[in-house]
């Protein structure tokens, strides 16, 4: 009898536990719980997601400044080697200017850039080394040089490594280069025009003590995005226009000559009627980070300019002895 009262109370025992573990095991979300849960979770995704892009914005556009920087400490290791800046390009005139502001200049190159000249103070050395200057860009001797990708030359936030066609005035390829996202200030006159105002230009041999403007108040290098406009380290060929990129939003597909510019807008651009912007011409500065562009003063600082800035202010930043007073900057 007493193993009998034994064995039933641990025979109930195991049932009540049973019992326990079965009501847990049924006890879950119920559908109106389920669907409380995905709204928070994308409310809170929605309110990421913007913080997130920003962030990643904030450090494409600070990628972007340590680039310009960069250029700027190779700029001035270069001029103190050669007691002067590099050119914005060399290359040789065989004929005179036509007088149109868009009017190219008849030259016979060879055509290679300030950022080719400074490739050594960027430890570009061996690049540099397997360039023939003597020659054209795009001689095939030059091939392997001129679409060689610098990484320096790269806005992150423009556009991956990559090459881009060098087309001349009925727009046919010539070559391809490897893709560059910033360019020169030349000034604010016509491209062609003497004496041009800015820092750099064809053959330009500019000291710092020439910029009498004051070198933290005077634009050298800009931002411009592939995505407005596609051209190559390497320099200017002869014969070469630039037009807006296809991603550009003035880009026409039945005519992707739409405003089109001369060679020397490969490397150099002039700043006359606007601050950048993305409906400015393919010889323009635009960058691609939300606020404004990225520019390099010539003391090796850098600054943004928004769209918003005074277009006056703006001339006035790019000019190395015009006199201006700038008040307050842009």
């Amino acid at each position: 009898m007493k193993v009998f009262l034994k064995t039933g109370h641990v025979h109930l025992g195991r049932h009540r536990r049973g019992g326990r573990a079965a009501t847990a095991m049924r006890r879950g979300f119920t559908l109106v719980e389920l669907l409380v849960v995905i709204a928070i979770i994308a409310v809170l995704i929605g309110l990421l997601l913007p913080a997130v892009q920003s962030a990643r914005g904030a450090a494409r556009r600070q990628s972007s400044l340590n680039n310009l920087k960069q250029i700027g400490l190779a700029i001035h290791a270069y001029h103190n080697g050669r007691r002067r800046l590099p050119p914005g390009f060399t290359s040789t005139p065989t004929g005179s200017w036509p007088g149109g502001s868009n009017d190219p200049l008849p030259e016979s190159g060879p055509g290679w850039s300030l950022f080719a000249e400074i490739l050594p103070q960027l430890e570009q050395t061996s690049l540099h080394d397997r360039i023939d200057f003597a020659k054209l860009i795009t001689h095939a001797d030059n091939q392997a040089a001129r679409e060689t990708i610098v990484p320096t030359f790269i806005d992150p936030g423009d556009t991956s490594a990559k090459l881009v066609d060098i087309r001349n005035t009925s727009l046919a390829v010539m070559g391809r280069a490897a893709v560059c996202s910033y360019a020169a200030s030349l000034g604010t006159l016509a491209y062609e025009e003497q004496p041009f105002t800015g820092v750099f230009h064809r053959n330009s041999r500019v000291r710092l003590d020439d910029i009498t403007d004051g070198t933290s108040k005077t634009i050298g290098i800009g931002e411009r995005m592939s995505r407005h406009t596609q051209s190559g380290w390497a320099g200017v060929t002869p014969g070469q226009q630039l037009v807006y990129a296809p991603e550009s939003p003035r880009h026409d597909p039945a005519n992707p000559a739409f405003n089109a510019r001369p060679a020397i807008t490969a490397t150099l651009v002039h700043v006359r009627s606007s601050a950048p912007s993305l409906q400015g011409s393919p010889g323009g500065f635009i960058g691609p980070h939300v606020g404004g562009t990225n520019f390099l003063n010539m003391d090796g600082s850098c600054r943004l300019v928004s769209e918003q800035t005074d277009p006056a202010v703006f001339r006035a930043l790019c000019t190395r002895a015009g006199g201006e007073v700038v008040p307050g900057g842009p």
